[in-house]
């Protein structure tokens, strides 16, 4: 299908309302629930989470753990899973700065996918008995219910399931999800997009109010605000580089990091501020946990950093062979002490 086409499809999708399914002759649509069907929905969810809990399912912990003890999952995959988090931001970040160096962002995305890959059999790894657990069965049969009180023929009847089971419609559905790529296309596109400028009022941009939106119609608006922030930003980036999801997600990493450095230097100078240590040479600061003092570590400059690393190093050659140390014994110290035993002998001739 000509992509233009499947967008267009997919938005005039998201502004009806419904999905439209073609089985042979039988034409069902799939409308997105109401604020009062999903208010019943989650009755549902409850009593077949009732209903599990009390036939034995496991809870969400408890298939956890069963996982542990089977060697199916541990800390380390845990632990892991955090570090592709960070990586893939980093790499994104890493593809926004890089984005005019065609085959280097080439070889940047090849990396995040190959990242992205390995968390996702992390996260199938871990979720693979989801469905066993209470909320995993609740889940389905609100999602089942959902679709019974959704779904209707062509003459806007509820369709009694006759010809197709209610397991077939919910899966040709999941099918059918509008990917987050879909609506960032949509978002920053026409038609869309010229409809939504034209809207003078964005609580008319659908029928009804906001709070009658349905998911799909706030996703959109959602993403819409989005670029508008994006394109109203002081420091914009290039309207190629916010036609790539990935470039663009660094440049928002990029940014909130900039923003997080500059709060935090800012605590920094007014910390410093205080007549008691603003002559100081060097400050130490309390960190109570790893991210603290990862926080307090990202203060410091270049060399700042390249002085705490080398003592550091210098520290643990000095435990490991002599034990502890005394503070004047560390090589930047030592040679601190000497360039202003130097500048004092300097300044004092100069006074004669």
């Amino acid at each position: 299908m000509d992509k233009d086409i499947y967008y267009e499809k997919i938005l005039n999708r998201i502004i009806q309302g419904r999905l439209r399914i073609r089985l042979g002759d039988l034409v069902l649509f799939i409308y997105e629930p109401s604020p009062e069907i999903l208010e019943e929905s989650y009755d549902i969810y409850e009593d077949a989470y009732e209903k599990a809990y009390f036939s034995g399912s496991y809870v969400k912990q408890e298939i956890l753990e069963l996982l542990i003890d089977n060697d199916l999952w541990s800390p380390i995959d845990e632990k892991r899973i955090e570090e592709i988090n960070e990586e893939i931001e980093n790499t994104k970040v890493e593809a926004f700065q890089s984005f005019f160096d065609s085959k280097k962002l080439i070889q940047i995305k090849r990396r995040l996918l190959k990242k992205e890959s390995e968390l996702m059999s992390l996260m199938q790894k871990k979720n693979q008995f989801d469905h066993l657990t209470c909320g995993g069965a609740a889940s389905f049969a609100r999602k089942i219910w959902t679709i019974s009180k959704t779904t209707k023929t062509q003459d806007n009847e509820y369709y009694d399931f006759s010809g197709v089971s209610m397991y077939t419609l919910l899966d040709r559905y999941n099918q059918k999800s509008i990917t987050t790529s879909d609506y960032r296309k949509i978002a920053r596109s026409d038609p869309w997009r010229s409809m939504w400028i034209a809207s003078t009022k964005r609580e008319g941009v659908f029928e009804g109010v906001p709070s009658e939106y349905n998911a799909p119609q706030l996703y959109l608006c959602s993403f819409s605000s989005m670029y508008d922030n994006v394109y109203q930003h002081p420091d914009a980036p290039d309207e190629k580089v916010i036609e790539d999801d990935i470039c663009l997600d660094g440049w928002f990493i990029f940014e909130k990091r900039k923003r997080e450095k500059e709060k935090k230097q800012k605590a920094a100078d007014d910390l410093l501020s205080n007549p008691k240590i603003a002559n100081s040479q060097e400050v130490m600061l309390m960190a109570d946990s790893q991210q603290k003092a990862k926080d307090i570590l990202s203060l410091n400059n270049e060399h700042g950093r390249a002085v705490i690393e080398a003592r550091n190093q210098q520290i643990d050659a000095m435990t490991k062979s002599e034990g502890p140390m005394s503070f004047k014994e560390l090589n930047d110290v030592k040679m601190d002490r000497h360039m202003n035993a130097t500048q004092s002998g300097i300044n004092a001739v100069r006074r004669r």
